[in-house]
């Protein structure tokens, strides 16, 4: 994030697993230390604007929701999409959590397919037109 990268290609995106490793939940701080101690990091914006912008969280494993809600609140329910995480979880469960989750149906449908849709360019353009 912090290599110019984003900046030479502001069309790359990333996909984090297990809603972003962590990531969401600390890019205040980077933000903060960079701002306090620069270094010479070449990046031109603030490491929370490439984290929303090119970025991309799956859930992967992740069932827990206020860590949903709180992806949900740093990047924006257009950057997660759904996703289990198999072997280590069971579809079963990832399914029923997702589907019992106090979110809006609208959020919903793009965490659980539009996103996706969109990112991978699956489908005709009426697909993502649901979007």
């Amino acid at each position: 994030m912090a290599s110019g990268l984003f900046d030479r290609y502001p069309r790359v995106h990333v996909i984090l697993g297990h809603l972003g490793e962590g990531l969401p939940y600390m890019i205040w701080r980077v933000d903060h230390r960079i701002s306090q101690t620069p270094r010479g990091i070449p990046a031109r914006r603030k490491m929370a604007d490439y984290l929303g912008d090119n970025f991309y969280l799956t859930v992967s494993g992740n069932f827990r929701t206020p860590s949903l809600i709180d992806a949900i609140l740093e990047v924006g329910s257009d950057r997660i999409m759904f996703s289990v995480d198999y072997p280590f979880e069971q579809t079963i469960e990832a399914v029923k959590w997702f589907d019992e989750l106090h979110i809006s149906e609208r959020d919903r449908l793009k965490i659980g397919r539009t996103n996706a849709v969109a990112l991978f360019k699956l489908g005709g353009s009426s697909m993502a037109a649901s979007r």
